[in-house]
Parts: C-alpha cells; sequence; structure tokens
C-alpha cells in the first residue's frame, strides 16, 4: 500500500512539472471589423460562428479552419454587446447599447423583441427552443416566447445581469451573474433564488456550465475564476488566473477543460478535473471581451479589445491540448518504468533477518532469499525419473567387436 502511494504521489509531483506552453501569436485573425469585437457565439449543429463588433455589425462565419467569412448582417443602430446562436444552430439572437433584442433565422430574416431599458449583455435559449432569455444592465431577466415575440416574464435582479446559465437536463432554474459576488439559482416557476453560490468578492463578469452538467465555471472582478460543484454548490478550486479581472469564462464541449480571459488580455487553458494550467496565451494590452471553444479544442476563439488596432476582429488561438495530453501519458509512462526499477533494487537488510523454515530441505532460508527463488525461473532438474532409468536398463548394450 505504501508503494501505491508513493508511486502516485510521484505521479501527481510530475503531472505539476510538465512545462506548459506560452502563445505570443494567433493562429488566424479574423479582421473584418472596423471596432473592437465584444461578442462571439458558435453553433456545433450548423457549423457557424458570429460574431459583433462596435462598428454595430454582425459577421457570420463558418466555425473550422479556416474560419471562413460568409455574410455580413445590419440592423442595429449600435454597438452589439450579446450574441448567442440556439442549440439548432437556426437561430441567432442578438443584443445591443441601442436597447434592442434582435432573432434572426437560418435565412437571417430577422424580428425585433422590444422591452429592454439598458444595454444587453447576454442571452440564453433554453433547451426547448420555445424561450429566450435576456439580461440588461437594466436589472431586468426579460423571458421571451420566440413564437409570439412577446415578453411573458421579467425577473427584477437588483443589479445589472453580466452572464446567464442552465443545465442541459434541468431547464427549472436559471444561475444568474451580475453586479455583485454571488452567482443566484433562480427558480423559474416561483421566481425565487432557490440558492446561491457564494465565495466571490467582487462582481462576476462570466458563467459557464459543461456540457456533462456536473460543473459551474465563474470569473470575477476579484481577481479569480472559480470551478464549482452544481450538486453541492460548493467550491472546488480557485484557479490561479494571476490577473486583475476575468471577463470571461468558457468549458470545452466535451467538458474536460476550461479557459479564463483576462481584461490583460492573457488567456489561460485548464484541465477540470484536476486543476492543470494546459497552456497560456499572452496578448499584453488587448483585453479579452468573450471566448469560444469551436469543436477542434486545440484551438479557442477570443473576442478583443485590441485599443487602436488596424486588424479588429476575432482571434484564433492555439490552446495545445493535444500535446498536454501527450506529455501526460508520456509522464505516466516513465512513472510506470521508474516504478519497476523500483523493484529490481537490492532487498533491505532488514528482509533478510527474517527467516522461514523450507520443508523440503529443512534448512533455514531468509525471506529475502525465498523471494528470490520465488521469481527466478524453475531450475531444471538434471537427476533421472525412474521412467527414464528402466528405459536405459532395457536398451541392449553394444555389440562387442
Amino acid at each position: 500500500m505504501k508503494k501505491i502511494l508513493l508511486s502516485i504521489l510521484s505521479l501527481s509531483i510530475s503531472v505539476v512539472a510538465i512545462a506548459q506552453k506560452t502563445f505570443t501569436e494567433p493562429i488566424q485573425i479574423l479582421a473584418n471589423h472596423a471596432d473592437d469585437v465584444d461578442a462571439v457565439s458558435i453553433s456545433y449543429s450548423t457549423n457557424l460562428m458570429a460574431s459583433g463588433s462596435r462598428d454595430k455589425t454582425i459577421k457570420i462565419y463558418s466555425a473550422e479552419s479556416p474560419f471562413k467569412f460568409l455574410r455580413q448582417l445590419n440592423g442595429h443602430n449600435a454597438p452589439i454587446t450579446a450574441l448567442r446562436f440556439n442549440k439548432t444552430g437556426k437561430l441567432l439572437a442578438s443584443g445591443s447599447n441601442d436597447f434592442m433584442v434582435k432573432i434572426w433565422d437560418s435565412l437571417f430574416r430577422v424580428r425585433n423583441f422590444e422591452g429592454h431599458h439598458g444595454k444587453i449583455n447576454c442571452f440564453l435559449f433554453d433547451n426547448t427552443m420555445r424561450y429566450l432569455f435576456s439580461g440588461s444592465d437594466d436589472k431586468t431577466i426579460i423571458a421571451w416566447d420566440i413564437a409570439t415575440g412577446k415578453p411573458f416574464r421579467a425577473i427584477n435582479n437588483n443589479q445589472s445581469i453580466n452572464s446567464l446559465a442552465m443545465l442541459g437536463n434541468d431547464p427549472r432554474f436559471l444561475f444568474v451573474a451580475g453586479d455583485e459576488p454571488k452567482i443566484k439559482v433562480y427558480n423559474l416557476s416561483s421566481i425565487q433564488v432557490a440558492r446561491s453560490f457564494e465565495g466571490h468578492t467582487d462582481i462576476v463578469n462570466s458563467i459557464d456550465i459543461s456540457k456533462n452538467n456536473l460543473y459551474l465555471i465563474s470569473g470575477s472582478n476579484d481577481k479569480s475564476a472559480r470551478i464549482w460543484d452544481i450538486k453541492t454548490g460548493k467550491e472546488i478550486r480557485k484557479l490561479a488566473v494571476d490577473c486583475w479581472k476575468v471577463t470571461s469564462v468558457a468549458f470545452s464541449d466535451d467538458s474536460k477543460y476550461a479557459a479564463t480571459g483576462c481584461n490583460d488580455g492573457s488567456l489561460k487553458i485548464w484541465e477540470v478535473e484536476t486543476g492543470k494550467l494546459v497552456s497560456k496565451i499572452e496578448s499584453p494590452g488587448n483585453g479579452i471581451n468573450e471566448i469560444v471553444f469551436p469543436k477542434d479544442i486545440n484551438s479557442i476563439i477570443v473576442a478583443n479589445i485590441l485599443r487602436g488596432s488596424e486588424q479588429y476582429g476575432l482571434r484564433i488561438w492555439p490552446t495545445d491540448i493535444s500535446n498536454y495530453i501527450l506529455r501526460v501519458e508520456e509522464e505516466k509512462i516513465k512513472i510506470a518504468k521508474a516504478d519497476s526499477i523500483k523493484l529490481l533494487k537490492p532487498i533491505p537488510a532488514s528482509l533478510k533477518k527474517m527467516v522461514i523454515k523450507s520443508d523440503t530441505t529443512k534448512r533455514m532460508v531468509s525471506k529475502a532469499d525465498s523471494l528470490r527463488l520465488h521469481l527466478a525461473p524453475t531450475p531444471i532438474k538434471k537427476e533421472f525419473t525412474k521412467t527414464d532409468s528402466l528405459r536405459l536398463h532395457l536398451t541392449p548394450s553394444p555389440l562387442k567387436k
């Protein structure tokens, strides 16, 4: 048991020691906007991606490398501040500083949804795809009936709403992050706070729920990102983001990895189960507004504040996840080899002093010798068997000349 524990300990130490990659140049720049990009959303179902900018336009791209530009959507008369595809990718919600909510269909025809009195910050489609939730600086969450275009419920949160999330297997509850330290969970039947995730000490800017419905990740102005257990509401770990404000968080589609983006342009990729840092992205001076994982988890898409860049648009960055997985497996193999070598080391003197009596030879053999005899190949006996003796006796003698 002691040997097993030491092996596990050495493995964990080895994994910690794995060097993380740091990237300073993106794979691709989608330089199609004329101003900073504040919002990005992706649809795995239709393989589409949308970006929204302060230039008041929405750009549509194919959602896999090389992320080709497809078309531009116009309709808002103020900067685009929120975007979200529904589960099928056939509807896209857009929000703006013009306080308008718009829904675009698969042919990019648009409908207007009026009701907010402040900037739209976030969206969420429920899994039935009948309802859309929007969060605003006007401190309200509006639930819209998509078929009629009418609001049927409003939640007064008392604070600006920054991010919304919902469990994929339980549409009764809405997770809300706003201009306060706690994350509230509203029961949509009673419009009451059912429980809270408490631990942050400042505004929570972004939340996301893993596709396996086990974890919630949050990013805050308190210089931290945290992973929570959905079932218990308890904090599992605090991630060492090393930045002033965490402005965006996201889980990969397989729920195994998470990303945290900060206002200083830094972005980190984490292994969810262990909390280990996989890789780092450094883009000094370029604040991060929103991040999403494409299908290929070896890249991540970032909406940046670029502060005067001539190449406004989304950035595609490497995550190095596949190489990280290989490095971890290599470390495991090294540990396994090291453990096998340990078994061949000289046996401690303490074992040599322990003796057992052999029933067959009536001699004293040390426990260490017994172990060696047990592990050594069984020697071939050279003495003859009774059958061999009989054969020799019956064999005719050679003829004498």
